[in-house]
């Protein structure tokens, strides 16, 4: 049995045109990206609530004769709000909804795409400037001490046990010249594995990817995180569609519409470490 058709084509088309707009959203993002998933949901009020555990669990040597004591960690849940809500309705003249071309569609939901992923990038910045720690440190970051301001940071960051492995280092406009003047950073980049490339990453600093924003405002330096502890939701309240416009004010014309509800929280202040400096 085919799939029941909707407004503006059928299911499977809604779907495939999600994937496009959702693949040029990725294409604009290297913060957004990178946070997570790991939510549960209530199914009756609709409440999202993200886990978040206070310490790892904890492996000791066994005793055959007394075997060991019990240890306990506690999972903690903090709320995720859905506050961003955001849809597009972009008019389309000249073209019943049927009739709109496949490059005509696909050039709009590019546009679209291209629009969405700077939005899901501002989400993330702002989720992270309000929900990180902030150094006290706001001194000039100049060619001699950009990199090891950063390796500084990141040390201090593994001694509290984050995981090298899944964190990052974003870094602004500023900073990313002072790094390029850096024979350590400029070496550590031409080793780079192909997924890292991919992920818009330009080289290592004791051990973690660095990678450019060029969005996080004037004296954001660099921010360092660790992956785990950045959650989002998102979802779509309305997939992607071309529909007629039926006003009684457009005559042969039709729109794309699309609405999607998202949300982001931090669950560890620590696991966001951003360094400012004065721009003047």
């Amino acid at each position: 049995m085919a799939n029941p058709l909707e407004i503006g084509g059928t299911h499977e088309q809604r779907e495939s045109w999600s994937r496009l707009l959702l693949a040029r959203a990725t294409e604009e993002t290297n913060l957004w990206d990178d946070f997570s998933t790991d939510y549960e949901q209530d199914e009756v009020s609709g409440i999202i609530h993200v886990p978040t555990r206070n310490r790892e669990v904890v492996f000791t040597e066994y005793d055959i004769l007394n075997g060991i004591d019990l240890t306990q960690s506690q999972t903690e849940y903090i709320p995720l709000i859905p506050d961003k809500h955001y849809a597009a309705n972009e008019l389309i003249d000249g073209y019943e909804a049927e009739a709109v071309p496949d490059n005509l569609a696909a050039a709009r939901l590019s546009d679209a795409g291209e629009t969405l992923g700077l939005m899901q990038e501002g989400w993330a910045i702002e989720t992270m400037l309000a929900g990180g720690t902030v150094s006290t440190d706001t001194s000039a970051i100049t060619e001699e001490n950009a990199y090891n301001i950063i390796a500084a940071e990141i040390s201090t960051m593994k001694k509290r046990h984050f995981k090298a492995s899944q964190m990052r280092c974003v870094v602004d406009a500023h900073t990313e010249l002072m790094l390029l003047t850096n024979e350590k950073f400029i070496k550590s980049g031409s080793t780079l594995s192909e997924r890292y490339i991919q992920e818009g990453v330009i080289g290592k600093i004791n051990g973690v990817p660095v990678k450019c924003n060029y969005l996080m405002g004037d004296g954001v330096g660099f921010m360092i995180y660790d992956r785990r502890f950045l959650q989002k939701y998102v979802v779509w309240k309305r997939m992607p569609f071309i529909t007629d416009i039926k006003d009684g004010r457009h005559v042969v014309a039709s729109a794309l519409q699309a609405r999607i509800v998202a949300g982001a929280t931090i669950t560890n202040a620590l696991g966001v470490q951003i360094r400012k400096y004065d721009t003047v």
